[in-house]
């Protein structure tokens, strides 16, 4: 009756490595927890599809940014995308993007973004 990480579904625990770099790009997040882009990204729309009440997704963006335009969709009928904090993506770094759904009524759904840089660096 133990739960184990090899018991988790795919959507808490595995990452999915895309290449795809303009339009839109489709995010499953009933099948990946994390998203790493590493491609050269332009006009890009990231599409969250199937994501649920509770859940959080990594979306890395570990590629080219400066030509970078992204643009956040899901597949909900109605929902809102609201962003938390002040920062925005810098292109000239590589960033994160992690979200939160709130509310997963197809009707009302809600989803909530922050974006920071990231570096590799063990100092707190």
């Amino acid at each position: 009756d133990n739960v184990t990480h090899d018991k988790l579904e795919g959507r808490y625990t595995a990452l999915q490595e895309i290449t795809a770099t303009s339009g839109t790009i489709n995010l499953a997040a009933q099948t990946y927890a994390a998203f790493n882009l590493t491609g050269n990204l332009g006009t890009a729309t990231l599409n969250i599809q199937n994501i649920k009440k509770g859940q959080v997704i990594d979306i890395l963006l570990s590629g080219t940014l400066s030509s970078a335009a992204i643009t956040l969709a899901d597949s909900f009928t109605t929902s809102t995308i609201n962003k938390v904090g002040s920062n925005s993506l810098d292109t000239s770094k590589t960033n994160l993007i992690q979200v939160l759904c709130v509310d997963d009524d197809d009707s009302g759904a809600i989803l909530t973004y922050a974006v920071a840089d990231y570096a590799n660096n063990t100092t707190v």
